[in-house]
């Protein structure tokens, strides 16, 4: 029944939700910029901002859309030029499927199961027929809002299957609507391990007007190795946000004073759309050179929906020396190296 619920469900959404459709409703919600160039990097530094959302059940894509533009639009107003969403900031569209309650409690039964591969195989499913709608919905609604704004987005992403391989995909949008990076989580929640969900090969950094924008997750922070990765792949600024599993810690302060590097560390509060184990203040820390405080917190924490800080990028990089911190060197390079096979996830 479930099958047969879901497989509905994602043929009813096909009907009700077009790219053209969610692009137009997306530049109606987005203001017009008129081609003037987005105000980048300015003598008081890079203006930044980290959201604090809530996964709530949408009543309608419109609902959805203006949300995401509502957060954009105040960090515009505060001067910001780039924000950051936290993971899996997508996957709430899936409650717009007709049947959604049905489908989650039904999908709760089947992950509560003692069976794993059952509740691997359920999840697996999930993943796979909802991905091409929300995927859909997610992508054109930030190209566009991205591009209005004239900001640089990291929108958070979704769970994809790609291969036949499920990963959590993060998206990094440029100001002018176009995908800039898409990473794949390098360091899955046990959870996420659990129900099949693979962790990603390399690092793959971002090329923006800030310059290089690296996608990492909280459950990074526990390791200095990913952040020392993107400081030497040039990376100036990298998102480090809460997760439905593991919350921001204050590690967050430490890893940017030590990898010269601005992380952004979007939270989560609870909602009602996906099962979150508790709330996790956003906020964004950089180097004690870089920012007007004592202990690396540029803003926050706080459950704020957004809170926003200025980073002097030229004194945070300062602070990072590869040749005297490397103390894995092999690490380095299994992330650095080129994959000829997979270009499309070169930074």
């Amino acid at each position: 029944m479930y099958r047969f619920r879901l497989k509905a469900a994602a043929f009813a959404m096909s009907y009700l939700s077009s790219e053209e459709r969610v692009r137009e409703l997306a530049r109606q919600a987005a203001p017009h910029h008129n081609g003037k160039p987005a105000p980048f990097l300015s003598a008081g530094g890079l203006r930044t901002a980290a959201v604090c959302a809530s996964f709530e059940r949408l009543k309608n894509l419109n609902s959805y859309i203006s949300a995401q533009n509502e957060i954009l639009s105040r960090a515009s107003q505060a001067g910001c030029q780039i924000v950051a969403f936290p993971e899996l900031s997508a996957m709430p569209v899936a409650s717009l499927m007709p049947g959604f309650p049905a489908i989650q409690a039904e999908l709760r039964a089947l992950w509560d199961s003692d069976d794993r591969q059952k509740r691997v195989e359920s999840f697996y499913e999930f993943c796979a027929t909802v991905q091409g709608f929300i995927g859909e919905i997610f992508l054109n609604t930030f190209s566009q809002l991205a591009r209005g704004h004239r900001m640089i987005v990291a929108a958070g992403g979704l769970y994809q299957v790609e291969n036949g391989v499920l990963t959590n995909r993060q998206y990094l949008f440029t100001d002018t609507g176009e995908v800039s990076a898409a990473q794949d989580k390098l360091y899955p929640d046990r959870w996420e391990r659990s129900m099949g969900v693979s962790a990603g090969k390399k690092l793959s950094p971002g090329q923006t007007p800030l310059g290089r924008v690296a996608l990492l997750s909280a459950s990074c922070l526990s390791d200095y190795e990913p952040f020392f990765a993107a400081a030497a792949a040039g990376c100036t600024v990298a998102t480090a946000g809460a997760t439905p599993f593991t919350p921001v810690s204050d590690l967050a302060r430490y890893r940017a004073q030590e990898s010269g590097l601005c992380l952004l560390c979007p939270g989560i509060q609870k909602g009602s759309a996906f099962a979150v184990a508790g709330s996790s203040p956003a906020m964004i820390a950089a180097p004690r050179a870089a920012t007007r405080s004592r202990d690396g917190r540029a803003a926050g924490p706080s459950l704020q929906p957004l809170v926003t800080a200025r980073v002097d990028l030229e004194r945070a990089a300062s602070q990072f020396d590869l040749y005297s911190a490397d103390r894995n060197p092999a690490f380095f390079q299994a992330l650095l190296d080129r994959d000829p096979a997979n270009p499309s996830h070169e930074g």
